[in-house]
């Protein structure tokens, strides 16, 4: 009932996003012509070897269908190529994702599709929203005094809430609180009450400078948050306007994207005994084309597909049944003049049954729970609480959820995924099939055509006369 979607994502991946060339184009070179970077230094190889290892162990061979012996030293630019299209997906969707080392062999984790939840962020810069601006105090010292106006010390009592002066009688070195006029019937505590600091009119200015400088720090702050994919050191120089040529190819390049969603096909079963139950089978496909110009860094161009189901999040707050007064509503002159449009969202907000619905889940722009993109999912199919066992009625819906769902990272990679609906539940649930073909141009420079070796060539050869004239000298 909840749509399977694909998406195939096609990389380039160059030789200088590569780990080991530190992205350096010089470095690059010199590993090509089997150099040292410098001096006295060891040759970082421009093709890195690897044991293949046993069968089945490297699950990025496996499922490209690449094939070798357990003790065969291999290129590992498939593998690191793999590793770097995750991690720069990971930095683009969160920094707070763990990165894959450059060399693991496993399938990386797909990530949700969160259409709906995408403008969610666990935390957000508030001096961009705000935009901070210094204020200089003129008048550093500022005079304490009481609620009278004066400057005598008064004290206030924590249980007959009278206020006193701290006084000393004549010919004593005690400091007593004069009685006021009452005396208290027990020991008490004094608090400091009444007493304020009071800022004189010239006390602190806001220059217009300083609002000018918070105004351009807040646009250069949205400007750097562009970069965040790269290390500081490069946001510095762009930020710096500095141009980095070479920069593009240091990470991996989207080539195509392309998303579908599977058709499904229901099959009844045929023998007498079995005629109401079924099977679904799915099935989709699409079409990528792909074209790169010549690349002076070499690489590899890599296809990745993500099976995903729609989350439904089925549980969600609806926020016309929980709008209880009228502030719970949108109010146009309010919201105009709220400073920082940001609204926090709770954990209730995504699943009414969180163990903590009042925590914190995230923070999305205001008024963002009145987009309402959220499924109904009702009558046999209803489910008040994350259920982790088998439910038959719900066998028509993939549901992936999570127990206490928090915006880490459950929230982005598909790290619980289940295969419940299926027929069989200890395989994977899908099968890609990819037909194409792929003209590449180069300097590659290729042999004639080939015919099987006969004795022609020796018998015209014998033919052939062979002397030569001799000039007398």
């Amino acid at each position: 009932m909840n749509a399977i979607n694909v998406r195939c994502m096609a990389y380039f991946v160059p030789m200088l996003a590569l780990e080991r060339f530190n992205g350096s184009m010089d470095q690059l070179n010199l590993s090509y012509e089997g150099k040292p970077p410098l001096e006295g230094e060891q040759v970082v190889p421009f093709i890195e070897q690897i044991a293949f290892g046993a069968h089945g162990s490297n699950d990025i061979y496996r499922y490209l269908g690449l094939h070798g012996r357990a003790d065969q030293m291999v290129n590992s630019s498939y593998v690191e190529a793999y590793n770097q299209i995750w991690n720069f997906r990971a930095k683009n969707r969160s920094p707070d994702l763990t990165l894959r080392n450059r060399l693991d062999t496993g399938l990386a984790p797909a990530f949700w599709s969160h259409e709906r939840f995408a403008h969610i962020v666990p935390d957000f810069d508030q001096a961009v929203i705000d935009g901070e601006v210094p204020l200089n105090v003129v008048n550093a010292v500022m005079p304490v005094k009481d609620r009278f106006g004066g400057d005598s010390f008064r004290i206030k009592g924590d249980i007959d809430g009278v206020e006193r002066l701290l006084m000393t009688p004549p010919n004593s070195a005690v400091v007593n609180a004069s009685n006021n006029g009452t005396m208290p019937n027990q020991n008490q505590h004094y608090t400091l009450a009444g007493m304020f600091a009071e800022l004189q009119e010239n006390g602190i200015t806001v220059s217009l400078s300083n609002i000018e400088m918070a105004r351009k720090t807040q646009a250069f702050a949205k400007l750097r948050q562009q970069y965040n994919m790269h290390d500081d050191h490069i946001i510095n120089l762009l930020m710096d306007a500095i141009s980095i040529p070479d920069q593009a190819f240091k990470q991996p390049m989207l080539l195509s994207d392309r998303k579908t969603i599977f058709g499904m096909s229901k099959r009844y079963a045929s023998d007498a005994g079995n005629l109401t139950e079924s099977v679904v089978n799915g099935m989709t496909g699409l079409d990528m084309s792909i074209q790169l110009p010549r690349i002076n860094t070499g690489g590899i161009i890599m296809v990745v597909a993500e099976i995903t189901p729609d989350q439904l999040f089925e549980r969600q707050e609806d926020p016309w049944l929980n709008s209880l007064v009228v502030d719970d509503l949108p109010q146009y002159l309010r919201d105009t003049l709220d400073p920082e449009k940001v609204d926090v969202v709770k954990n209730s907000r995504i699943d009414t049954s969180h163990a903590t619905p009042s925590a914190t889940f995230g923070y999305e722009p205001l008024n963002g729970r009145w987009n309402i993109d959220t499924p109904r999912v009702g009558g046999r199919f209803y489910r008040p609480t994350v259920n982790t066992g088998f439910d038959e009625d719900r066998q028509r819906i993939w549901a992936v959820e999570t127990i206490n769902p928090t915006l880490s990272t459950d929230f982005y990679l598909c790290t619980n995924m289940h295969t419940k609906p299926f027929v069989v539940t200890n395989q994977d649930p899908f099968e890609v099939v990819t037909q194409g073909d792929v003209f590449i141009e180069g300097n590659t420079v290729f042999g004639g055509h080939l015919v099987e070796a006969t004795d022609d060539y020796e018998k015209v050869l014998a033919v052939a006369p062979q002397g030569r004239i001799e000039k007398e000298a």
